[in-house]
């Protein structure tokens, strides 16, 4: 459905409704009636609906909703209605001319819709036509729909490309406008051949790219509608949910952009209530995918149900990744200033930009729009409202996350042996991406991985970054990290262990499977489960050697017992990297930055006495590693949250109060764990 606003001037015998209104207007008011009513049956075979908002002498304001893929524009809406005026001689209407007619979103033609109905001088049956063209799927509890008209009429590949650039766009966008613009394709809208999943790190950054894709489309005629209906927080709620149905059903010839972070699925982790909500929209888009264009929109921090969605449709659809990408810092800044209002970018020089842009040599989109924000809330308290200059705001610690995985890496406590050889294996995977681009290896080596050592040292956080810098550096093309156990992988009927081995590999696929504990398959209840976990797994680590690593992760001694005994593993497991316990120094540099990314100050008397008692727990059984140190200074804030209230009731707390502990804030749960330890035997 493709909704237009225009407005009709025709001339009209003085004694028809449009020409001039005559004193007796209750006769005027029912010949227009007459006229809307008919207008809103439909003209060209019912096909486009037309309604009447405002009437005056010689021009009517109408409204147009289009079931089908055809466009208006002003010469063929001119014909269909010279041709309906022919064919209805009482309303005597000649000379028809069509003028500002342009297309507009559902929300807008429902609004002005609205007025028309309220007004007496229109007849049609508002209510039926509203449920007819899907009005009331506007206002939804279970997602929200936000709306827009793609700015660009026209676009040629060259200006494409231009602005893909100048939108920091990843060079997947600029191979994908090649083959929109190549010469062998039919100009002229016969259905949709590819979808798209776009990965970026910012909402923001999301619609600037999609504009200049559906541009692109709709000048190659592969859409007929410039509308963009971008649907968002999705909650578990959303399943058998006519509205979004309604929504698809809706946009045949345009676009549906579905963001799938969620608005209840924590990152990193694929809440179960969002399973019906994941085969709910599968099926929904299966069934439209013909005619409606589908942008499913992965967010980088927040990849909420994306990993499932996709895995559940690649097998129907065909869905093409584009990337975010980065540019140097002088594109940067001209993106940035491009960005700002010209009101806000005349507050801020070149040098106070780039001061704000900080040391980074590369940004993504999403880097651009979040430094926009600061930018802007910034000069609103300094600049437009200087009263709020000297105003400290609220600060709340937080652990913060670098943009570059790799500087986070390399930040990292110890581990000098380990980043070494990680280093190697990251330059082998770049290595032989090169290899593979001048065609000097003609199949891709398997770079599988085995990381063992205690619970706390650094495994999964390791093989996480690496996904991140292998995407960055473009071996990997999503650096997704998806982590599984043996809960995940072995089912408890005969059959679905295969099946939900290859759906981890398929959500995992362009990125990371992080399997641990990977032990356990062989042990447990059912054992013979476990085994067909592992041959499947076998199998597709050869399936998928191009578009998966798998990092097997577990207890040294059980994953020497493990790998010994699965020989079709071993041989595919390129690299071993043992983590080691971490020594009390180590432990207490750990603490130290821990403390740091919440805000906390930590003195010389705290700092030596958590090593005493790093001291005394390192060695102990089930040591915890890093796990212990969070868990020690997580125990100990709501320690000295407890004595900040006792010791200042009634008085001031001073900031220096909030990021400061003392020596007795450690005495704590997890560390009386460990004193209260006793040995077995006779006490004398």
């Amino acid at each position: 459905m493709i909704f237009y606003k225009f407005q009709m001037d025709c001339y009209c015998a003085r004694s028809s409704i449009g020409g001039e209104i005559p004193e007796d207007r209750r006769t005027w008011r029912m010949q227009l009636g007459d006229l809307s009513a008919a207008l809103s049956e439909g003209i060209d075979g019912e096909k486009i609906k037309v309604f009447i908002h405002r009437a005056r002498q010689n021009y009517y304001q109408m409204l147009a909703a289009v079931d089908g893929f055809r466009e208006l524009t002003p010469a063929v809406l001119t014909s269909l209605f010279e041709k309906f005026f022919a064919d209805r001689d009482e309303f005597k209407i000649r000379n028809v001319r069509i003028k500002d007619l342009e297309e507009i979103t559902t929300l807008k033609f429902s609004k002005i819709f609205d007025r028309a109905n309220r007004s007496d001088n229109f007849n049609f049956d508002y209510y039926q036509i509203n449920q007819d063209l899907g009005l009331d799927s506007l206002e939804n509890r279970t997602f929200k729909l936000l709306e827009s008209i793609c700015p660009e009429k026209r676009l040629t590949l060259d200006k494409a490309t231009a602005k893909a650039e100048k939108l920091l766009a990843d060079e997947t966008f600029k191979d994908e406008f090649k083959r929109i613009y190549a010469k062998e394709n039919a100009r002229r809208f016969y259905g949709q051949p590819v979808h798209y999943k776009i990965i970026a790190g910012n909402a923001n950054a999301v619609l600037s790219l999609t504009n200049l894709l559906v541009a692109a489309l709709y000048t190659n005629k592969r859409l007929v509608s410039r509308r963009i209906n971008f649907i968002t927080s999705i909650n578990e709620n959303c399943y058998d949910e006519s509205d979004f149905e309604k929504v698809l059903e809706n946009a045949a010839g345009g676009t549906v952009v579905i963001e799938l972070s969620g608005d209840k699925v924590n990152t990193g982790q694929f809440a179960h209530a969002y399973e019906e909500v994941v085969n709910f929209i599968s099926e929904t888009v299966k069934r439209f995918q013909r005619n409606t264009l589908c942008i499913f929109v992965e967010l980088a921090d927040k990849p909420g149900f994306a990993p499932q969605l996709i895995s559940a449709l690649q097998d129907d659809l065909h869905i093409i990744e584009l990337h975010e990408g980065a540019g140097n810092r002088d594109t940067a800044l001209d993106y940035l200033k491009k960005l700002m209002t010209d009101d806000a970018s005349a507050l801020y020089t070149d040098e106070e930009l780039l001061e704000a842009m900080g040391e980074k040599l590369t940004f993504s989109a999403s880097d651009i729009y979040n430094i926009r924000e600061k930018l802007f809330n910034n000069s609103l308290k300094n600049k437009t409202y200087p009263a709020y200059r000297e105003v400290d705001r609220l600060s709340v610690a937080s652990e913060t996350k670098s943009n570059d995985a790799y500087v986070d890496f390399q930040e990292m406590i110890g581990l000098v042996e380990q980043k070494a050889l990680i280093e190697q294996i990251i330059a082998a995977h770049k290595v032989q991406k090169m290899r593979l681009e001048m065609n000097l290896d003609k199949q891709k080596a398997a770079l599988h991985m085995c990381f063992t050592g205690t619970p706390g040292t650094a495994k999964t956080t390791v093989a996480r970054l690496i996904a991140q810098i292998l995407a960055r550096d473009g071996v990997l093309k999503t650096g997704r990290f998806v982590e599984c156990g043996r809960a995940d992988l072995v089912a408890k009927y005969v059959g679905w262990t295969a099946k939900a081995v290859r759906a981890k590999f398929k959500e995992a696929r362009g990125g990371v499977l992080f399997i641990d504990e990977a032990y356990s398959l062989s042990d447990g209840e059912h054992v013979t489960f476990g085994e067909e976990a592992i041959n499947t797994i076998v199998q597709e680590m050869e399936n998928n050697r191009d578009n998966v690593i798998v990092i097997f992760a577990g207890y040294p001694d059980k994953m020497k017992y493990f790998l010994d005994h699965n020989e079709g593993l071993r041989s595919r497991i390129a690299f071993h990297i043992d983590f080691p316990d971490y020594t009390p120094d180590e432990l207490t540099e750990i603490f130290k930055l821990m403390a740091e990314k919440r805000g906390y100050k930590i003195s010389e008397e705290v700092a030596d006495y958590c090593k005493k008692i790093f001291k005394r727990v390192a060695k102990k059984k089930n040591f915890g590693n890093g796990r212990f140190v969070r868990n020690l200074l997580e125990q100990a804030w709501l320690k000295q949250a407890q004595r900040i209230i006792k010791e200042n009731e009634g008085g001031t707390v001073t900031k220096d109060d909030l990021i400061s502990f003392k020596v007795e804030d450690f005495d704590v749960n997890v560390d009386k764990k460990y004193k209260n330890e006793r040995k077995l035997g006779f006490v004398r």
